[in-house]
């Protein structure tokens, strides 16, 4: 959850609006183009910063007379690609620049890797961007996508980027309506149409896929709702939600874990903390290399979802995490499910049974290594 100096600093940068939607043809680079159009009509000073129009003769037609920034080219092992050319758009300074696939990743040498660091840069000169994204690309569910549709989701961006946005407007088609406009060629050529409809334009992946860009909108709704409270700080106490994941050196469930309780917090609009209790026989000269290298990779994982990482030291490991939970307003502790018997865990001592005993106040969630994000 944005804290009340962030949002008081985000209103000193442009805004950044996304029309989201569940897969490629829906409407957005389309609807994104009508808005610019209303927007010229009305005297408003907006350019086209990069435009993906995939040959798609409606969208084409909507370009009319909006002035386009002219694109940077990179020759690459001979080979041109032409990237958003982030310069020229702070040079011409428009009040609007409309900035096609979010998730982009740019060529080598670009001036950022991602075309999402191109948007934040922009908004840091109070130029306004409106821009597009499909949702399978949020870092958070970009895996469980590519597990249900067998399609590998390699262009990526942090869920904050959504959360960054002063407005979602969720582009919805249904379907039918979607694998109709995929047979007449309007998305694809009619030879990469035929795959598509078999494969990721499956009737079952695309009702995974619209379900949670419904969802993503959503919520957005709702975070929207508590950005409006945080601006009161006795409201913003109220509702603040702190979502505690708890992390052991053993590295078996913990990507399961970190993107389970970061994409709850993100729901909660809440902060969530990746807290790993490093006790005397996990000392680093007592782990192997191997385990070290998942525990940091587990760690790195974290930061790229905008969790706060937190390292405590002890042997009393549930006694810390309930100081910690105690002291950070942590209202959702999210473990992984111990791997021994019951009677084993008795016998030796259970750090999920001590925390549930002490801890007041805390929903815990507890993930076996198996389990995926909330369907």
């Amino acid at each position: 959850m944005p804290q009340f100096d962030e949002i008081l600093e985000r209103r000193k940068k442009g805004s950044l609006k996304i029309y989201l939607g569940y897969a490629a043809g829906v409407g957005k680079t389309y609807a994104m183009l009508q808005e610019a159009l209303r927007l010229k009509a009305r005297g408003f000073d907006v350019v086209i910063g990069y435009l993906e129009p995939h040959d798609r003769s409606d969208t084409a037609g909507l370009v009319g007379d909006l002035e386009s920034i002219s694109r940077r080219a990179y020759e690459i092992n001979q080979t041109t690609f032409y990237e958003m050319d982030v310069n020229a758009i702070l040079d011409r300074k428009p009040q609007i620049v409309l900035i096609d696939e979010l998730a982009h990743t740019n060529a080598p040498h670009s001036k950022h890797e991602k075309r999402y660091e191109d948007v934040l840069e922009i908004l840091d000169h109070r130029i306004n961007v409106i821009s597009t994204l499909n949702v399978q690309h949020l870092e958070s569910i970009a895996d469980k996508i590519s597990a249900i549709t067998g399609v590998e989701i390699r262009e990526r961006l942090p869920d904050s980027i959504l959360q960054r946005a002063d407005q979602i407007v969720n582009v919805d088609l249904t379907i039918e309506d979607l694998r109709e406009r995929l047979r007449m060629g309007k998305i694809y050529s009619k030879e990469q149409a035929e795959r598509a409809m078999t494969n990721f334009f499956s009737p079952s992946n695309l009702s995974v896929l619209r379900e949670t860009a419904l969802k993503e909108a959503a919520g957005d709704q709702i975070r929207r709702i508590d950005e409006q409270l945080i601006l009161s700080e006795r409201n913003a106490l109220l509702t603040h939600e702190t979502v505690m994941v708890c992390l052991s050196s053993d590295p078996t469930s913990a990507e399961v874990l970190i993107r389970k309780g970061c994409r709850m917090a993100m729901q909660l609009s809440s902060q969530c903390y990746v807290v790993y209790v490093q006790s005397s026989e996990e000392n680093p000269t007592n782990i192997d290399a191997g385990l070290q290298r998942k525990l940091q990779n587990n760690l790195t994982l974290a930061k790229r979802l905008d969790a706060e990482v937190i390292t405590l030291h002890g042997d009393d490991i549930a006694s810390l995490l309930c100081n910690f939970a105690l002291e950070h307003n942590v209202r959702h502790a999210v473990f992984g499910k111990s791997r021994l018997s019951p009677l084993r865990e008795r016998f030796r001592g259970s750090v999920l049974l001590s925390f549930i005993h002490d801890s007041v106040g805390v929903d815990v969630h507890i993930l076996s290594s198996l389990e995926g994000e909330e369907r």
